[in-house]
């Protein structure tokens, strides 16, 4: 918030609605682009690839505790882009899916 007049208290409303339409107006984005990603076969394989990376699909077990906390990390990236993905484009992560099925290490 940058309003200046602690008194003003119609100014900080406003100012406090403008950045919530500020905001919404870019995780509208963000969205926008995550569909125009997994509307395209190479935005899917960019994904798909970014998942097996993460490695969404194994698990994050290792004896070593500092590799296991690695691995959760990579994990913990990785439910974050399917999360985005399912909200942004549910129909394009089923296609992602059916396109890789049978891919899972």
């Amino acid at each position: 918030m940058n309003y200046s007049d602690p008194t003003d208290l119609r100014g900080h409303e406003r100012e406090a609605e403008r950045d919530e339409a500020l905001g919404r107006e870019k995780r509208r984005k963000e969205l926008e682009d995550l569909k125009w990603i997994m509307a395209h076969a190479q935005g899917r394989r960019v994904v798909w690839r970014l998942l097996e990376r993460a490695g969404l699909y194994r698990s994050s077990f290792n004896h070593s505790g500092s590799l296991m906390s690695f691995n959760e990390g990579r994990r913990d990236m990785g439910l974050f882009v399917l999360a985005e993905i399912s909200e942004a484009a549910p129909e394009g992560y089923l296609k992602l899916l059916r396109e890789n099925q049978g891919k899972h290490e």
